[in-house]
């Protein structure tokens, strides 16, 4: 017997990698809510057994906190160095939310899940953390005050996957013509509406909280007059 050769070409099979996985757990977290982001699902979208998955990742929690260092990646701490604490926050915002924007489809999923043991993410949080308190904030408000900001750009960049005239009132413009001549300003005055209104608002956000947590030394409250 003539021993059969190899065809040539790639093989057959799919040949996995993590950064293949991930990129693959990027669609599926698109187009499936968090409930049904699954190891099932992700070996369906790929053309492999489950079971092919677990010589990567040990379970679903771990693809998750693989995708949340993807986007620990992208966001650049290097903002956080400016000496102006209100730019230094600034710029990293923006920096997150645009790193959010790279996969949009899975911000649902990556916010609303516990963060527990995603190291990518605790390396951003303390930046931002150490950041905070060289700007003279205490440590007690440090936390809010990063959720605050989280839940801010987290929400800006949901907002961004909207249709641009989301906003519109259309055919009730007419009932409704200030705010119709509000949006339609908007609307005018640029291309992205949305990250025009994102930068004002992270930056009314981290100036009041600035404000909240580290007031200026000469305010002080109105001292009280005792009744006699």
């Amino acid at each position: 017997m003539t021993k059969q050769q190899r065809s040539a070409g790639r093989p057959s099979a799919t040949v996995l990698t993590e950064e293949k996985i991930l990129k693959a757990a990027f669609r599926v977290a698109g187009s499936r809510g968090p409930a049904q982001f699954t190891m099932t699902a992700l070996a369906a979208a790929l053309g492999v057994r489950t079971s092919a998955l677990y010589h990567h990742y040990a379970n679903r929690d771990a693809v998750i906190r693989g995708m949340r260092a993807r986007i620990g990646r992208l966001t650049d701490l290097a903002p956080l160095q400016d000496a102006d604490a209100v730019e230094a926050l600034f710029g990293w915002g923006v920096s997150y939310r645009k790193a959010l924007l790279t996969a949009p489809g899975a911000i649902v999923l990556l916010a609303t899940l516990p963060i527990d043991a995603d190291r990518e993410s605790f390396v951003q949080y303390e930046a931002v953390t150490d950041r905070l308190l060289a700007a003279g904030w205490p440590s007690a408000r440090t936390l809010d005050t990063i959720v605050a900001l989280e839940s801010f750009i987290i929400g800006s960049a949901l907002d961004a996957l909207a249709p641009g005239d989301n906003m519109s009132p259309g055919a009730l413009a007419d009932e409704f013509p200030r705010y119709a001549e509000s949006e339609r300003l908007r609307a005018a005055a640029g291309d992205d509406p949305a990250a025009a209104t994102f930068r004002i608002g992270l930056r009314a956000l981290i100036t009041g909280l600035a404000a909240w947590a580290v007031p200026p030394a000469d305010i002080r409250p109105p001292a009280v007059t005792p009744s006699l």
